[in-house]
């Protein structure tokens, strides 16, 4: 049987639920055989989300993951097919699978952040999961999004006010240094929150928040002066730099090998970059610009 043939085979037992593990990596090796066929893969496995059979879409998210470590420079993964996955299944999605799909997201994200736009509502939800690691990693792809595309959390103010209350400390700690990273690029869009985080610098117990709330409201406060004197706001929107630089080295096994995924990741903005790096725990992992070869 030629690779073209066992791929199909090895797609129908995809969709019909059957396929295990080893399936799914015999595919990527049959793949790495016949790589004229990956698009037509990819598509199947995008079609293969939107149907119902929850172990089907499993393996689908798996093997888009798989595929994604060799095969994201195309531009065949369907964003818009992984977020209606992330919505539909949002009950019963457990950590793993969550991990599985932000790890393809980021993917996405390193080569096509403007396509990320219809993902932002969900990487919002993914702020208040019940797991840390989703959060944790929900976070770091919004903090890039804001540096590269700032204009994609236009419409989200209510939704980011509503976390400002959420359950968990992190998430509240995240919305607030989310804002202040889409303030520096544009203060227009986030200036309707800044009370709710004045009552946070003024009235929350724990210290590190009440900073964090200070942090955000330091980029807003001439925004809202505007405002209250009825002066039309200007939006306050950082120059891109022209080339891209990669900042970031690779060092496998950080955050269960999520961040080893950032060798190849480049930023139009290096001090913005740096600065999530550096909130983030993760300092050590930026290249020194003197070693990058121009």
């Amino acid at each position: 049987m030629n690779p073209e043939k066992k791929a199909r085979s090895i797609l129908k037992n995809i969709e019909a639920g059957r396929a295990n593990e080893a399936n799914i990596i015999s595919l990527v090796e049959l793949l790495d055989k016949q790589p004229s066929i990956v698009s037509k893969v990819i598509g199947t496995l995008n079609g293969i989300l939107q149907k119902s059979d929850i172990k089907a879409q499993n393996s689908a998210i798996f093997g888009l993951n798989k595929l994604a470590e060799d095969y994201i420079g195309l531009a065949d993964y369907s964003v818009d097919a992984i977020v209606g996955f992330m919505q539909k299944r949002k009950e019963d999605l457990r950590e793993d699978d969550m991990l599985k799909i932000l790890e393809i997201l980021f993917k996405i994200t390193q080569k096509y952040p403007e396509r990320m736009g219809v993902a932002v509502p969900e990487l919002l939800t993914s702020l208040e999961n019940t797991s840390k690691k989703v959060r944790e990693k929900a976070y770091f792809m919004l903090a890039l999004l804001a540096i590269t595309h700032y204009e994609f959390f236009r419409v989200h103010s209510k939704k980011m006010t509503r976390m400002l209350n959420g359950l968990n400390l992190d998430e509240r700690t995240y919305t607030c240094r989310l804002i202040m990273k889409i303030a520096e690029k544009d203060r227009t869009i986030v200036a309707d929150i800044y009370d709710v985080l004045e009552d946070l610098r003024l009235n929350h117990p724990d210290s590190n928040l009440r900073s964090e709330a200070a942090y955000a409201m330091d980029n807003l406060k001439e925004t809202v002066r505007q405002r209250l004197s009825e002066t039309k706001a200007q939006p306050v929107k950082a120059t891109q730099k022209s080339g891209l630089v990669p900042l970031i080295k690779d060092e496998p096994g950080i955050s269960d090998g999520f961040f080893s995924e950032l060798a190849d990741l480049m930023a139009p903005n290096e001090e913005d970059l740096k600065n999530v790096l550096d909130e983030m725990g993760f300092r050590h992992l930026i290249v020194n610009r003197d070693n990058v070869k121009k």
